[in-house]
């Protein structure tokens, strides 16, 4: 059984880690990270050379993007099955080109169809045989377009069984030498570690001059550099994998607070019971120009299952705006409480534990139709 996985986000390479790290007899082939190419998963591309936001970003990709295309075109006859993972401004073109060259194609995380471009779902629906859903509420969504070759399937959100810290406090403390920090998340794609890392080292400073925080940065190795360039003014530790198995988990689980860009860092947060404010920032004209397109009233998966406000949201705003919400959380337990409290409520509506092996059996029993 051959599989090809096209994924563009780390969060997406993550769960497609957790739900075939133990799975045998598939022979793996795909758009890669370092993850996944330890449990034998062949290499095409990695994400970092997709992974942008924006119409001005993503410009200067377009030349290798049609490249890539080519490349996978090429191997898709070859291939059992073609697993799209969320990327839409990737994927849905793949998926259009991908037609009459694979056996099975299933698209796994839906695109943000619900939130703008509902077009989206109905290419979905005429060009995929399975559509896999994390988030509850897109299962009645995709009603609509429910046809005989085209299933929907929901068992929860992968995330309830991998948002969990590697360590315990005591010794993550210990590794630090600090006892009370701030968790900072600038992004995890390298368009948005430039934008927001500074942005988020002027909020910082001000923290640390007034309330003499520590501040700790989870990333990935290949930004470490660049991220100790930015802070090495600061009392700022930058971490990666060789220094804890789950950086970011474990980051959010103990942080006094957390200040994370927009995107799945911000729901593993809220599902590590972490308070936290979501920002975010791209260039003006992308911003101008989503604006008007997107038809939901939050950015944060946490607000959007919630249907309120749980998390502050700071949005295209001057870092006094994220500095002064940051230090309202702070000063006021009853905000931090609030929050937790509502965190609860969100575990709740995403699933039961168990949801990885739930998805292995459904990603399996689909491949056993080729």
């Amino acid at each position: 059984m051959r599989v090809f996985f096209s994924l563009g986000e780390r969060s997406a390479s993550n769960y497609i880690y957790h739900i075939f790290k133990d799975v045998k007899g598939i022979e793996a082939w795909g758009i890669t990270d370092e993850r996944l190419e330890s449990i034998g998963f062949k290499s095409v591309a990695k994400i970092e050379d997709l992974s942008v936001v924006g119409i001005m970003e993503a410009l200067p990709k377009i030349p290798f993007v049609l490249k890539l295309y080519r490349k996978i075109e090429d191997l898709l006859p070859y291939m059992d099955v073609l697993v799209l993972c969320d990327a839409p401004a990737f994927n849905l073109p793949l998926l259009k080109r991908a037609k009459g060259k694979v056996k099975k194609v299933v698209y796994f995380i839906s695109p943000q169809v619900w939130a703008w471009k509902e077009g989206r779902a109905r290419l979905i629906a005429e060009y995929a045989d399975h559509l896999v859903v994390i988030l509850p509420f897109e299962v009645s969504f995709y009603e609509k377009y429910k046809r005989e070759s085209f299933k929907v399937h929901y068992v929860g959100h992968p995330l309830v069984d991998i948002a969990k810290p590697s360590q315990s406090k005591e010794d993550f403390l210990k590794s630090l030498g600090h006892e009370r920090f701030v968790g900072l998340f600038p992004g995890s794609r390298w368009s948005e570690i430039k934008r927001h890392s500074h942005y988020l080292k002027r909020v910082f400073s001000e923290l640390a001059r007034r309330y003499h925080f520590f501040g700790v940065v989870p990333t990935f190795e290949s930004f470490r550099e660049y991220l100790e360039d930015v802070f090495k003014d600061l009392p700022v530790r930058i971490i990666t994998h060789r220094d804890t198995p789950s950086p970011s988990y474990d980051t959010m689980a103990y942080s006094v607070i957390s200040l994370i860009a927009s995107g799945t860092a911000e729901l593993e947060a809220s599902l590590l019971l972490n308070p936290h404010i979501v920002f975010y920032r791209v260039h003006p004209l992308t911003y101008l120009m989503g604006k008007r397109l997107v038809k939901v009233k939050w950015v944060s998966l946490t607000n959007l299952v919630l249907g309120k406000e749980a998390v502050p949201e700071i949005i295209q705003r001057d870092w006094e705006h994220l500095y002064r919400a940051s230090e309202e959380l702070l000063k006021f337990e009853h905000l931090k409480e609030g929050m937790i409290q509502d965190f609860i409520k969100l575990r709740h509506l995403l699933g039961d534990e168990g949801v990885i092996n739930r998805l292995r059996s459904l990603f399996l029993s689909i491949f056993q139709e080729v």
